[in-house]
């Protein structure tokens, strides 16, 4: 059998191959929840092509990195900001994608709170955009932003995400409306109260009208409206993550 490469002894790759070699990038997908609002971060091109157009953080590997590693590499060039909660969604294949060259993308999401972004290395601007009111995106991020959505409302039934996007104390109006943006549908105030509360995944947080022993008391009696009616007393919850993890272990997952 002919062989496909030749060997180039003292070279950085010395096994240099016949076949056609492509580029890689990665792009980024990142969520945040602010003025009740779920947006996503794009930023501005300031090369061509698509230069001015606004699309995802994200560029070519370098050989020496991870797709994880560089994703968070350029995120943190083009828009100063840094998060090691990414996650792979997927990698993107379409032979026309890219007009520079054959170019695959391995894009990542993730979920954070709120926070400045400024553009920076090849992006012009960096900004915060409502994900139902986004500009025409570079690319095919139109297809990438799509799946991001997909993913985040299958991944709603069995992780935390939501809880990712909110304050640690939230209210149940605030979980409602957050849930309702990434579904894209509305629920029963009271049935949502109902069918989350009975999870048990979430822990109350004593009303400041209470001392910290009132709240002892309150929830060491049998008869404390603490104890029998969840809300009440205390409006804001915290996510309890032992319990969460527990619900997860035995294969239950969230239904409204």
């Amino acid at each position: 059998m002919a062989k496909n490469y030749t060997y180039v002894k003292g070279a950085e790759f010395p096994y240099q191959y016949k076949y056609e070699h492509m580029a890689v990038t990665t792009d980024c997908v990142i969520f945040t929840y602010e003025d009740r609002t779920l947006k996503v971060l794009l930023v501005r091109r300031g090369l061509e092509p698509y230069k001015g157009q606004w699309a995802f953080p994200g560029g070519f590997l370098k050989m020496n990195e991870t797709a994880s590693e560089g994703a968070r590499r350029e995120l943190w060039e083009e828009t100063f900001l840094k998060t090691e909660a990414i996650r792979e969604l997927g990698t993107f294949t379409d032979v026309n994608r890219d007009p520079r060259e054959r170019v695959i993308t391995i894009a990542f999401y993730a979920l954070i709170r709120p926070d400045e972004v400024i553009g920076g290395d090849d992006a012009d601007e960096a900004a915060w955009f409502p994900v139902d009111r986004l500009p025409e995106l570079a690319f095919d991020h139109s297809k990438i932003f799509q799946a991001a959505m997909e993913r985040l409302r299958r991944d709603l039934y069995f992780e935390p995400v939501g809880f990712d996007l909110l304050d640690d104390e939230f209210t149940i109006p605030d979980l409602q409306r957050l849930y309702e943006i990434i579904l894209g549908t509305t629920f029963d105030r009271r049935n949502f109260q109902r069918k989350i509360m009975a999870s048990g995944i979430l822990e109350e947080i004593p009303s400041l009208c209470c001392t910290n022993a009132d709240s002892i008391i309150l929830a060491n009696h049998d008869y404390s409206p603490y104890r029998k009616r969840p809300g009440r007393v205390a409006s804001h919850f915290r996510l309890n993550i032992d319990k969460y993890n527990a619900m997860k272990e035995d294969g239950d997952k969230f239904e409204f």
